[in-house]
């Protein structure tokens, strides 16, 4: 096998073995717009690409430091890392982090583990890392089910609430208009200023949009009732997935149930594409309790009948102990501060 950087040309065929939006070309080039620089690496069995994968590095202002990512990406080995290190040397990067798009275990409804792959990570300077980039966890729906046995997976409580909504006369609708998104960033950025959560920028948000748009990956779910626009979700669509990474709504007319409806008309619209499963991106472990931060999104996810899912995990591959050490003193006090000023400006 041999690993080397990709050019322009081979974009087509790079897309065809990608799995994860995160992963795309397309999000290398959004990457680049937020100011990062992108290596597209891609694995050959001879002449055949058989893998490949995004290397980010993130500039630390004021430095001449950086720090490296793969999310989501292929599963870790002896020649990743090695590649990766040249590259990350040149970067003079303090480390990379690592987080692969592996599922190791898989729970049933009664959280018992039910499949278990076991996944073996153990290389010189790779360190399970003291921070995430994604939820080690998530709801996984297989959507080849049909709808009655979809409906019949979910939670009694789930299954009342979409009734509510249907019997509210909520409307869905879903599109890839440019009006639609403004609809979607106001509402997301009014959530996120209510409940005291961190966000991007808008400008982040509206670069993903421009870029990402054309591909089809990204698209916009809205929730209305009497005319006005309650929920509203972007999910991605790669291959034969589909994804929930975003999603506000209003807090009023809670008891019309729109952002349940929603999702569920997400659910019926990745079956009718033939989609095979659908990631709702994150969610608490199997020990969630009521009281735990991000419990309320847990919760609303977990009544929609997926399997919890545990990925392998997130490591860091560190190139400068000591600048690493510091790095994350100070990221954890950044990442403190930033949502003390979240919750401040509610």
């Amino acid at each position: 096998m041999i690993t080397r950087i990709l050019y322009n040309e081979e974009k087509e065929a790079y897309s065809k073995i990608v799995k994860h939006p995160v992963q795309t070309w397309e999000w290398g080039d959004f990457q680049e717009s937020q100011g990062h620089t992108v290596y597209r690496l891609g694995v050959f069995d001879q002449k055949k690409l058989v893998d490949g994968y995004i290397l980010s590095f993130h500039k630390i202002p004021k430095t001449n430091f950086s720090v490296g990512t793969i999310l989501r990406g292929p599963k870790i080995d002896k020649d990743m890392i090695a590649n990766v290190k040249k590259i990350a040397e040149k970067e003079n990067a303090i480390f990379v982090k690592y987080e692969p798009d592996v599922i190791e275990k898989i729970y049933n409804d009664r959280y018992e583990v039910i499949k278990n792959q076991a996944v073996v990570i153990n290389y010189p300077h790779l360190a399970s890392s003291p921070k995430v980039a994604f939820y080690p966890h998530s709801y996984i729906i297989n959507l080849q089910k049909n709808e009655e046995e979809l409906l019949s997976a979910m939670s009694q409580k789930t299954r009342y609430n979409i009734k509510i909504a249907n019997r509210h006369g909520v409307e869905i609708s879903h599109s890839q208009n440019d009006s639609d998104f403004e609809i979607y960033l106001k509402l997301l950025f009014d959530t996120t200023k209510r409940q005291g959560f961190y966000l991007h920028s808008e400008q982040y948000h509206r670069d993903l949009w421009r870029i990402l748009k054309p591909t089809g990956i990204p698209q916009i779910f809205l929730a209305k009732y009497q005319g006005q626009v309650l929920a509203a979700f972007m999910i991605f669509v790669l291959k034969d997935r589909i994804f929930y990474p975003y999603g506000a709504s209003l807090d009023i007319h809670r008891e019309v149930m729109a952002p349940t409806l929603l999702m569920w008309e997400i659910i019926k619209y990745g079956q009718s594409l033939g989609l095979k499963t659908f990631d709702m991106w994150g969610s608490l472990g199997p020990n969630a309790r009521q009281g735990d931060q991000g419990f309320g999104f847990h919760r609303f996810k977990q009544g929609f009948g997926g399997n919890l899912v545990k990925f392998v995990g997130t490591y860091d591959y560190i190139i400068n102990p000591q600048l690493y050490k510091i790095y994350n003193l100070v990221d954890k006090a950044r990442w403190k501060l930033l949502r003390l000023k979240a919750t401040l400006i509610r």
